[in-house]
């Protein structure tokens, strides 16, 4: 089975780090509003709060990624986390503090670990062979949306049974955890690439811009299915509160599709993957919005879920062949950077469409805008960037990044291949 190989030492101490890491920022949002509405009673402070929290990350991911391309991992990764973990913990000690203070405050947290997402999915690289590469993201993928599938259910119990205080000190023992487990983890040091240096970043960097807009594009439907689907249930005439176990199992059968797109590799290449995939996103939540049933709906988004999922792991493994290994630290986060703006726009779009149309026509815009997102991705899509065509002759023949250990000494007896 292609996950046997990833269950070692070094590889669970890795997921460690990816889900301790990536739980406080998928709590943060909800536990920012239970935080506002304990202490004052109300939403908006807390709506501006999660807002500073996801505008930092988008900026501070490619700026702190940057760092990453000369430094030593272990060390940047840690000390993002740990300066996280002593926001969170304030938050949890100081939660009626003036609101230009709490706000910056989830500023800092937000910007403090964007570029850990980047660093652990660049370090993987060399931690698996190259033929593993492709399973080993698919996990992370299925990975990081069991988190986000846990993480509202986890703050709403911690908050309602004891304090919204609570979900703030989960958050700061996850992201400690996280810092202290990453060094039991081989160092990755970044290493400027030599023909990169001549040739400068902008260029292969900008190369893959198909890339940041198909993950921008993903996200904004994402966004919008999750925040109309109530209101789409109601213009239904159906209970609002069935949106909770329709959401969760669109976030079921994602994990399933992750793990799924990980057991072989599949023919076509991840980057025709990722845009078959998200024009099969848009077909499904095209035809949810207008399906009258709620059977018909609920196997919609569910194929929605499913087709969403292997997106999200394409477009990182075209961008994990399509960068020098130099470059995948900013590349990375330039795609979480585009992600979150995505998220953003789509949220904000949301609201002032279900203010103005019906539900299904603010589903079927965003799923317009992403059609189109899309399709400005295919023309030229099968040139390479400077340097792609040596890198993508590597896939499927065992190559691997430069500095990471042959497949060979990974596969050695007594040293564990993660």
């Amino acid at each position: 089975m292609a996950y046997r190989g990833l269950a070692d030492r070094r590889m669970v101490t890795w997921s460690c780090v990816v889900a301790t890491s990536r739980l406080p920022v998928a709590m943060a949002p909800l536990a920012f509003v239970f935080l506002d509405r304990e202490v004052s009673g109300g939403y908006t402070r807390g709506a501006v709060m999660a807002a500073a929290y996801t505008a930092a990350e988008a900026v501070g991911a490619p700026l702190l990624g940057a760092r990453l391309r000369s430094r030593p991992f272990r060390r940047e990764i840690a000390v993002g986390l740990g300066v996280c973990s002593l926001f969170f913990g304030a938050f949890a000690l100081v939660p009626a503090a003036p609101a230009p203070v709490v706000v910056a405050m989830a500023a800092v947290a937000g910007a403090a670990g964007a570029a850990v997402p980047g660093a652990l999915r660049s370090m993987v690289a060399d931690l698996v062979p190259e033929r593993a590469l492709h399973s080993a993201l698919s996990w992370e993928s299925s990975l990081n949306m069991a988190v986000w599938a846990v993480a509202p259910a986890l703050v709403t119990t911690a908050a309602a049974r004891w304090s919204a205080a609570v979900p703030f000190l989960v958050a700061a023992a996850a992201t400690l955890t996280g810092a202290a487990c990453v060094f039991l983890l081989p160092e990755k040091t970044g290493v400027r690439d030599p023909a990169g240096q001549r040739r400068g970043t902008a260029g292969p960097l900008a190369s893959v811009w198909r890339i940041y807009l198909t993950s921008a594009a993903a996200m904004y439907l994402l966004a919008t299915v999750e925040l109309a689907l109530p209101a789409l249930l109601e213009q239904r005439g159906r209970p609002v509160a069935y949106s909770g176990p329709l959401l969760t199992g669109f976030a079921l059968t994602g994990i399933f599709g992750g793990l799924l797109y990980g057991l072989r590799t599949w023919p076509g290449g991840p980057e025709r993957h990722s845009t078959l995939l998200l024009y099969a996103t848009v077909a499904a939540t095209g035809a949810m919005a207008t399906a009258p049933a709620i059977g018909v709906m609920s196997a919609l988004l569910l194929l929605a879920g499913l087709c969403q999922a292997v997106v999200l792991i394409a477009r990182n493994l075209s961008l994990q062949r399509a960068l020098p290994p130099d470059l995948h630290p900013v590349g990375y986060s330039l795609q979480y950077a585009g992600s979150g703006i995505g998220y953003g726009i789509s949220a904000a779009a949301t609201g002032l469409l279900l203010a103005h149309t019906r539900p299904s026509t603010t589903v079927l815009i965003a799923a317009a805008v992403t059609l189109v997102l899309t399709t400005a991705t295919v023309p030229g899509r099968n040139r390479l960037p400077p340097g792609g065509e040596d890198r993508q002759s590597a896939v499927g023949n065992d190559h691997r990044p430069t500095g990471a250990p042959s497949s060979q000494d990974l596969d050695a007896p007594g040293r564990p291949r993660m």
